[in-house]
Formats: C-alpha cells, structure tokens, sequence
C-alpha cells in the first residue's frame, strides 16, 4: 500500500511544503494505524500508559512494545521524582494488562538493541524531548521500522514546558537531512509528527 497516497485520499489534502497538516489528534491517528493494518509496534516514552491503551484500544489484535525507563533523571522533567515514576510503572502495568503489550522497563537507546532492523510495524516517540535524546531515539528506532512503515511521535512543538522540547528542531532537521519531502503533522494543540520510512 502507498500510504503517503492513502494518507493524501483520505484526508482530502493537497501537498504543500512540508509538514502537511492532517486534521486528526492523535487519538484519531491510532485509528489511521489500525487502518493501514499495522500489527506490531513500539512506544517510547510510556509515562502512565494513556496513550498505549488508546493504540490497544484502536488495534485489537496489536503487539504493542511500551519502553520506558520509569527512572528520574536531572535534566528530565522539573515534576519528576522516582516515587510518582514509581506509581506510573505501577498505573502502566494494571492499565494495560488486558492488552497484548510487552512492558520494558529500560532506556531508550538500550531497549533498541532487544529488536530487530526491519521488524516493526511502526514506532511512537514521546521520551525525552531535548535535541540529543530525541535525535539518538529517531536514529535508534527508525531502524526498527519496516520500510513503508511509521516513524512517529508527540510534541511537534519548540520552548520549555516542565522539560526542554526540541522535537520541532530535530524532526525537521531530520526530514531534510534525509530527504522526507512528504511529512505530516497532526491538529492537535501539542501536534504529534509522522513520515514514512
């Protein structure tokens, strides 16, 4: 399947210079995965679980790879301490035992070499949002991608919230520098980002 052209059909745009807009949240975005019959992927950057559940909930039958370190680190997020880390490990585990998810408790680049190149479906990255550890994860995990798969994340956005948020910088320079002239970002106020590999 072509899936920019899917994609395109689908939403009724036109192309314009990159990103283009696709009118969905990101909720509606697990529903375009479901679409495109993905069956196994990996998000990065669980936290509690919420978005996990909302992929499960769109693909019935996905195998799911929810990473996340759960440890409190300087530099991370202000909010954070390992006790309320500790309760979303907890949350995360109760929140998605009905579901097909394989939970790894590990960093990010580390939980990378547990998967083979070329064997997932799509991957969703919402870690660490400084410029570094969002370029090492898009690095790291789009080799795990099959080609005609989804490299995707959250907070297409640029500032400081409670963390430093650098994934505007890093997927366009990303884009460029590997020549994705088609990519996409969603309507949402903290907009998620997608191309395909």
């Amino acid at each position: 399947m072509d899936i920019i052209k899917y994609i395109f059909e689908k939403y009724k745009l036109k192309e314009q210079r990159p990103p283009n807009i696709l009118p969905i949240s990101r909720e509606e975005m697990a529903t375009l995965f479901a679409e495109l019959d993905f069956k196994t992927g990996a998000e990065i950057g669980v936290e509690q679980g919420i978005y996990s559940e909302v992929l499960c909930k769109a693909m019935p039958k996905l195998e799911l790879h929810c990473v996340d370190a759960w440890k409190a680190y300087k530099g991370y997020r202000d909010h954070t301490n390992q006790a309320k880390l500790d309760r979303y490990f907890e949350e995360t585990t109760k929140r998605l035992a009905p579901y097909e998810c394989n939970i790894i408790r590990d960093w990010s680049v580390d939980a990378a070499k547990r998967f083979l190149d070329n064997s997932l479906d799509f991957v969703y990255i919402d870690g660490n949002h400084d410029f570094q550890n969002c370029t090492n994860d898009i690095a790291e995990w789009s080799k795990k991608v099959k080609k005609g798969g989804i490299i995707s994340g959250h907070d297409f956005v640029r500032g400081r919230t409670s963390c430093e948020c650098q994934v505007k910088d890093v997927v366009s320079s990303w884009t460029y520098a590997y020549g994705k002239k088609i990519w996409f970002i969603t309507s949402d106020s903290f907009p998620s980002w997608l191309f395909i590999n």
